[in-house]
């Protein structure tokens, strides 16, 4: 096959023909923008030392999703063209063609499809929490459970380790890591094989490492892991405790304290109250819970190092709101009489008010299908008390619209409302506020 150069004659024809074949099978991959600057700047980089690389991960009955840099995940769909496209490279040149100016062209594939993207949210935590499961081992509940619990079995169990992770989870590395930090799950420094916690035992752990801090004077703004593990360790006379255990309950309940050095973490109360909340609704079959009732199982649960102090002591709970913090993606409000009693800006009165458990993290992660779940659940949502059930399906910094940063906020309120009128029909309700029904069939 020979392309006439721009200087030849007019009279050149580009010929193709059955005999030139098509010798390797190719695909068309349009990227975005945003990844094709990803690769730009990461082979610019003077640090990178490997080639960048965009991830596939998925099971073989998974949407195949690409994985780029910056860990966003996008689903790849098949698009047919109206033309068939052929890639071409260039051939082997005879002493005559260059004197003619013929650039020859070889054949390497005809295409009539590319793959297009589209951006996902995968399903992260209910994929990993399968997969942790798969452990015979259970979830775990200390080394002397674990010792006892093999010496009683004989059988070979499947262990989960990163390349199962990375076979079966639609999801980069770092966003990996900060679902499995999160669930907790930890890594066997030993083994490298991956645990999911006990919820009873991350709580046993945790309220052992706060009683250590009170005994030992230490702040609760700056616990080093290592210390920690050394200081309990002491006082349990060596009996055996894994020092990833011990990280991972202060990376699931603290933030990294980067002033204090590496391996610090500052404790926040908020993350164990979220977490409690979630245990006493799970415990309890997902059933309704007067706020009050509610409140009085977390004060029981919570350490009393960390117990709020604007919480006060039972009687004075009349004029007391819960944080909309500890169940606004956990539970939705509702009263006896009015259904859509809702969060206000400070939080859920507790006069009268039952909190429904309904967790955001089990709902499906397709925008439609979330909402069509949430009307089935209620009929009636408005849009304040809808809006934490939807902002982790925004393409945005889940961080930066916790610390109110005004332009990922107004990113999530953008892209609610326009779902809301896509996939809801508003009408005004009792109290004036606008309360939105399916729209869905």
């Amino acid at each position: 096959m020979a392309l006439p150069s721009d200087n030849s004659s007019a009279s050149g024809v580009l010929g193709l023909s059955v005999s030139d074949g098509y010798p390797e099978s190719c695909r068309l991959i349009e990227l975005t923008p945003e990844i094709v600057a990803q690769l730009e700047e990461a082979q610019a980089s003077s640090a990178a030392t490997v080639p960048s690389v965009l991830q596939v991960r998925g099971r073989d009955n998974d949407v195949a999703t690409l994985i780029d840099l910056d860990d966003n995940t996008y689903h790849l769909h098949t698009a047919h063209t109206s033309n068939n496209l052929y890639l071409l490279s260039s051939g082997q040149q005879s002493a005559a063609d260059a004197a003619a100016g013929i650039q020859i062209l070889q054949l390497r594939s005809k295409v009539n499809q590319t793959l297009e993207l589209q951006k996902a949210q995968p399903q992260i935590r209910s994929r990993l929490m399968e997969i942790l499961q798969w452990d015979e081992r259970g979830p775990f509940r200390g080394v002397e459970f674990d010792q006892q619990l093999m010496e009683d079995s004989n059988s070979q169990s499947r262990r989960v380790t990163d390349d199962v992770l990375a076979a079966h989870v639609q999801s980069g590395d770092r966003r990996l890591r900060r679902v499995l930090a999160d669930i907790p799950a930890f890594r066997e420094l030993a083994t490298g094989h991956w645990r999911l916690m006990d919820p009873g035992y991350c709580m046993d752990l945790l309220r052992l490492i706060l009683a250590t801090k009170v005994e030992r004077g230490w702040s609760l703004d700056a616990l080093d892991a290592n210390r920690v593990f050394k200081a309990l360790r002491a006082d349990v006379g060596g009996e055996p405790l894994l020092f990833e255990a011990v990280d991972a309950v202060l990376s699931r309940f603290g933030q990294p304290a980067e002033a204090a050095g590496s391996g610090c973490y500052r404790i926040e109360s908020s993350k164990v109250e979220r977490f409690l909340a979630e245990q006493i609704f799970a415990a309890q079959g997902m059933r309704a819970w007067p706020v009050s009732e509610f409140l009085l199982a977390l004060q029981e649960t919570m350490p009393p190092q960390l117990r709020r102090k604007e919480t006060g002591n039972p009687e004075g709970w009349g004029s007391v709101q819960i944080p909309s913090s500890l169940v606004r993606d956990l539970a939705y409000a509702s009263t006896p009489i009015d259904s859509h009693l809702l969060y206000s800006v400070d939080g859920v009165s507790y006069e009268r008010t039952y909190l429904n458990p309904l967790f955001r993290s089990m709902l499906p992660q397709d925008p439609r299908a979330r909402i069509h779940r949430l009307f089935e659940i209620k009929p009636k949502w408005s849009k304040s008390e809808i809006r934490p059930f939807l902002e982790d399906l925004v393409d945005v910094d889940a961080d930066l619209v916790a610390a109110g940063d005004e332009k990922a906020v107004t990113a999530v309120t953008k892209a609610i409302d326009s779902w809301m009128i896509k996939f809801g029909r508003g009408v005004k309700g009792p109290s004036g506020d606008m309360l939105y029904t399916s729209r869905i069939n």
